[in-house]
């Protein structure tokens, strides 16, 4: 297959952009053409168009590299040119002459679920706002939802929420999957963990991530002298988790780091700690789990990621530090227990496995292409599978 891949940004600095590199460079193994069309100069086959940031949240929005897309008619079209498919990753400006040019040109356009309007109103360092939310949905709907043959869901989470905001469209769950690098082996600690309780959290340092949250409840718990605490990440929020992290009687390990070293400390700390807030699935937590690490998680409304979590002793009330030092604390009595389970998190891990879920995912785009005929032109009378 041709297949066209829509993205406003390539830049590794949110979860959605790593894991569809990670599917294009799976797709490309697989003997598929890929395009991409993105901002920014890359060589091989990309077509790029200009990007702008919203000035309400270019701050948020430069520290994870992220440009939005305008979709240049002629720069589409060139792009589109003998594709068999088209794949949209984000309902944006971007998205919405996307799939006009692709329906008019009889490609079958499918969209994906990367984002929640809660991603957006956090990056703007508001808390709950129905009435922004509302009109990030209307906006979502407008630019892609709406408008697609089918939408790519990585979790039941996603797909109910896009149904509950009025898109029509046939979803289709596919968790991003555990990259095939993330897997148990059995490692020697690193000496400067000692016999320390190795806390690990991985990902971008923003308010809805709350790390802020990990270190008060570090700071509260009984055993904080014996604590050490790892947030391997960047953003916004990284100098002030700096400030606070150096208050705990350990110094946390505060900083974005390689690749191996994230492998290193998932296969050798004592539990991974998840306190985001929104979340469609969870990349951090696959990673963790292919490791076989257990994840103590918060319990968000607006969060997919309690699947990962083993049973109810792994799941935390959502924003109070109490409750999450009151985890910890449980688990720190229970080290051994925590090893044992191991074997656990790792047998949960199989069924999100990289290579099933690209299975999956390539006989969802044959799916779609055998529908061509009946749908290239009125994408809205496609099946809606309820759940």
């Amino acid at each position: 297959m041709k297949i066209v891949i829509v993205i406003d940004s390539w830049t590794e600095g949110n979860g959605a952009v790593v894991s569809t590199k990670r599917m294009v460079e799976e797709l490309k193994k697989r003997g598929h053409k890929i395009t991409i069309v993105t901002t920014g100069e890359y060589d091989g086959d990309f077509y790029t168009i200009p990007g702008f940031y919203l000035p309400f949240v270019r701050q948020s929005l430069e520290s994870m590299g992220f440009l939005f897309g305008i979709g240049k008619r002629d720069i589409l079209k060139k792009a589109f040119e003998g594709a068999d498919l088209v794949q949209i990753q984000f309902p944006f400006l971007l998205a919405r002459n996307a799939v006009k040019i692709a329906k008019g040109m009889g490609i079958p356009v499918i969209g994906a679920c990367h984002i929640q309007p809660e991603n957006i109103i956090a990056a703007m360092g508001k808390k709950d706002r129905p009435l922004i939310e509302k009109m990030l949905y209307c906006i979502f709907n407008f630019c892609l939802f709406k408008h697609v043959d089918a939408v790519h869901c990585p979790s039941k989470h996603a797909a109910n929420i896009l149904r509950d905001h009025g898109s029509k469209a046939d979803f289709k769950i596919i968790s991003n999957g555990i990259p095939k690098t993330y897997h148990h082996v059995d490692k020697p600690r690193p000496d400067w963990f000692s016999d320390h309780f190795v806390i690990v959290n991985v990902g971008r340092h923003s308010n809805e991530k709350r790390q802020v949250l990990l270190i008060e409840a570090v700071q509260r718990s009984k055993y904080k002298d014996n604590i050490q605490l790892l947030l391997c990440g960047k953003g916004n929020n990284t100098e002030q988790l700096r400030k606070m992290g150096a208050e705990l009687p350990l110094t946390p390990l505060i900083e974005y780091v390689t690749e191996g070293d994230k492998l290193l400390y998932l296969n050798t700390s004592d539990i991974y700690i998840h306190p985001s807030i929104i979340e469609l699935e969870g990349l951090s937590c696959l990673e963790a789990v292919g490791c076989g690490l257990p994840c103590l998680i918060g319990n968000s409304p607006h969060s997919q990621s309690t699947q990962f979590a083993l049973d109810e002793r792994f799941i935390f009330e959502m924003d109070d530090a109490d409750a999450l030092a009151a985890k910890i604390d449980f688990w720190y009595e229970r080290r051994v227990l925590l090893r044992e389970l191991k074997q656990d998190v790792l047998q949960m891990a199989e069924q999100y496995r990289f290579d099933k879920c690209m299975d999956d995912m390539e006989a969802f785009h044959r799916e779609v292409l055998r529908t061509r005929p009946e749908f290239a032109i009125f994408p809205n009378t496609v099946v809606v599978r309820r759940f």
